[in-house]
């Protein structure tokens, strides 16, 4: 598959994970003795894109300890705020850039390079504005659900705190995987606004606001749903452990 130019990645590593313990930066547990942002930097290296920035915040003296001698940028989230105002701290490195954002987050290692590269094709002959991922779940407890017109068009994602019950029903799910046109990103990003109940800003608003804006969203529905796996449970770690082994048995 061919090479892409003039892409830049932002991966959030700033939260605390209360249901891990918080006792360590989530994203530096391991899985099979490596730490799962080790996992997700490999493959974005693959693409060779222009920029890496790691959003830090909570115990970031552990992001740094273990990424010691790579190549990425770091900027600071003083206050967990939530994934908007994250990847909101990254527009005095973005600003003039010029080409397409991915954001993932530092806790989704398993994401392969096949689908990053898929992710960005579809996005960028589609023109679109925002391209995400989605992943088809049985039990898509806890995770975001997509919301789609009469057309099916994508108008938007539902956290599962703010979810009826009706949308609980639905079983496509947000992988948390966005590829952004740089163009106009930030003036959206700013037009979140705070989630009364968490406290938060949530990038899964952005979906909502482009289409207000009449901005293109397309999504793309990931074949290996195992891939999506969010690590904020001591069984999404064995999990994942059990992902990655198969996956390594089965090339």
């Amino acid at each position: 598959m061919e090479n892409f130019d003039k892409l830049a990645f932002v991966i959030l590593a700033a939260g605390m994970g209360k249901r891990l313990g918080g006792e360590c930066q989530k994203t530096v547990r391991k899985i099979l003795g490596k730490p799962m942002l080790k996992y997700l930097l490999e493959t974005i290296k693959k693409l060779n894109p222009d920029r890496i920035i790691l959003v830090v915040g909570y115990k970031k003296e552990e992001v740094f300890k273990e990424l010691q001698g790579e190549n990425v940028e770091y900027v600071e989230q003083k206050e967990l705020k939530g994934t908007g105002d994250a990847v909101l701290q990254t527009e005095n490195l973005l600003d003039e850039f010029e080409g397409d954002i991915i954001v993932l987050n530092g806790d989704t290692p398993l994401i392969s390079e096949k689908t990053i590269k898929k992710l960005i094709k579809i996005h960028r002959e589609n023109k679109s504005n925002c391209t995400f991922l989605t992943a088809i779940l049985e039990n898509p407890t806890g995770y975001g659900r997509i919301l789609k017109n009469r057309n099916g068009n994508v108008i938007g994602i539902v956290e599962e705190i703010n979810a009826t019950c009706q949308q609980k029903k639905i079983k496509e799910v947000n992988a948390g995987v966005y590829i952004f046109k740089s163009d106009g990103f930030f003036s959206s990003l700013k037009k979140i606004q705070l989630n009364p109940e968490k406290k938060e800003f949530y990038l899964t608003d952005i979906i909502k606001i482009f289409n207000e804006e009449g901005k293109k969203i397309i999504t793309y529905q990931t074949s290996d749903p195992g891939e999506t796996i969010g690590i904020n449970t001591l069984e999404d770690l064995i999990k994942a452990e059990e992902y990655l082994k198969n996956r390594r048995e089965n090339g």
